[in-house]
């Protein structure tokens, strides 16, 4: 197991690097298939799918740029209904606001269970930043976020059914905090690891694969 010291200085090399990650096609296929804890089984496929498709999205259509994909997880009942179960918000090469689609707007804001993948242009071992956790925490639908590089690494977080939100805004605002205090690259990348470490104690699910 890699110490948080190790870790910290390889993100740390990571994000000095000056040129984003270009998407192929082997990273797309990379994208593997997870067994996601507090998701039903039947829906791992449609999220390798998923994320997959957010790859060849900004490959195909953003310049390899960040790219947020939304979806109900009542999609069956949506599609019967002939309504959109899907929204899609394409970004810069820094940053994507997912409810920047009025599809995927509506689904958060509307929807019992969404699901948002969203892609992060430059690999890192913590793959989330705390913009990401603040999106996560804020909207109450958002059952799972899922962050894909560009490399077609994967890594998770996702509400338990006894998700405390007073204990995961506690959490936050720890590791903001810690952000705060902090003047650097090194110190904010302290801080996402601080909430990620913690996240178990509000129920939170965290896997980075």
């Amino acid at each position: 197991m890699e110490s948080e010291d190790k870790k910290i200085n390889e993100l740390e090399m990571a994000r000095k690097r000056t040129h984003k990650i270009v998407i192929t096609d082997m990273a797309i296929e990379k994208v593997p298939l997870i067994k996601y804890r507090e998701i039903p089984e039947s829906e791992y496929l449609m999220l390798q799918e998923l994320a997959k498709e957010v790859l060849m999205v900004s490959k195909n259509e953003n310049d390899s740029n960040e790219v947020a994909l939304t979806y109900s997880l009542d999609y069956r009942n949506l599609i019967a209904e002939g309504k959109a179960f899907m929204g899609v918000a394409l970004g810069d090469e820094h940053s994507v606001d997912p409810c920047m689609n009025t599809v995927a707007y509506h689904l958060i804001t509307t929807s019992i269970q969404c699901v948002v993948i969203v892609l992060h242009n430059h690999p890192s071992l913590s793959k989330f930043s705390l913009e990401d956790v603040k999106f996560f925490l804020s909207n109450g639908t958002v059952k799972m976020m899922v962050v894909v590089t560009n490399l077609g690494n994967i890594s998770y977080l996702v509400k338990k059914e006894n998700y405390s939100r007073k204990k995961a805004i506690e959490i936050y605002n720890h590791a903001v905090n810690v952000h705060n205090e902090g003047n650097n690259v090194r110190d904010y990348q302290k801080a996402v690891f601080c909430f990620l470490s913690n996240c178990h104690e509000a129920n939170i699910v965290y896997e980075d694969r």
